[in-house]
């Protein structure tokens, strides 16, 4: 059965709260933050209550970083890009000791991004159907799902032999991230931190 990690972008305030649900639930995620703003999309960031964070990775959960303004980084330059990556694991190692992952902003990279982001991160993660099922060994180009595939990965993850690792996006979806955690732990899937399950491969 595949190993499932339950991923969250932008690191909302809320999302605090969504770590001590699954906390409570014996359910560790990985959360990927934006570092270098106070707000997003008209939502308050945990940047904004530095104290939660670590709060969040006393309860076991992953920090990871969304970059540190949430700009494409394919459509930036070298330097730029060197920016974008360095600042905001200058800002996660606050909080982390050992490896930080990352999440493209929109799940964009090319050769030049990846490049750069092997100096920083032990991993990156991105979106869409790129690698969904992680069986290519390049950990730079872990790929993710958002929940509509959820009939998929209950399929793939109790069928398919093959399914190493699915990885599920979450934004804003607070509520529904907690009744997929509750329903896939009661299905016996294993959930691990993005930078944990990626030890397992």
């Amino acid at each position: 059965m595949a190993v499932l990690s339950l991923t969250f972008d932008d690191g909302y305030l809320a999302h605090y709260e969504v770590a001590k649900k699954l906390y409570r639930m014996d359910v560790r995620a990985t959360f990927f933050i934006i570092t270098g703003l106070e707000a997003y999309a008209g939502k308050r960031l945990l940047t904004t209550r530095p104290e939660l964070i670590k709060e969040m990775v006393d309860m076991g959960h992953e920090i990871g970083s969304h970059t540190d303004t949430h700009r494409d980084l394919t459509a930036l330059g070298p330097q730029e890009i060197e920016e974008e990556l360095a600042r905001s694991l200058t800002f996660v190692k606050g909080f982390v000791d050992g490896p930080v992952g990352l999440s493209y902003p929109y799940g964009s990279f090319n050769k030049d991004v990846v490049d750069v982001a092997k100096k920083y991160y032990a991993y990156a993660r991105t979106m869409g159907s790129y690698n969904k099922w992680n069986k290519v060994g390049d950990r730079f180009c872990l790929g993710s799902m958002g929940v509509r595939h959820l009939p998929e990965i209950l399929l793939r993850g109790l069928i398919d032999k093959g399914a190493k690792l699915a990885v599920i996006v979450f934004h804003e979806d607070a509520r529904l991230a907690i009744t997929i955690a509750r329903v896939l732990k009661n299905l016996g899937f294993e959930i691990r931190p993005l930078g944990e399950a990626l030890k397992a491969l």
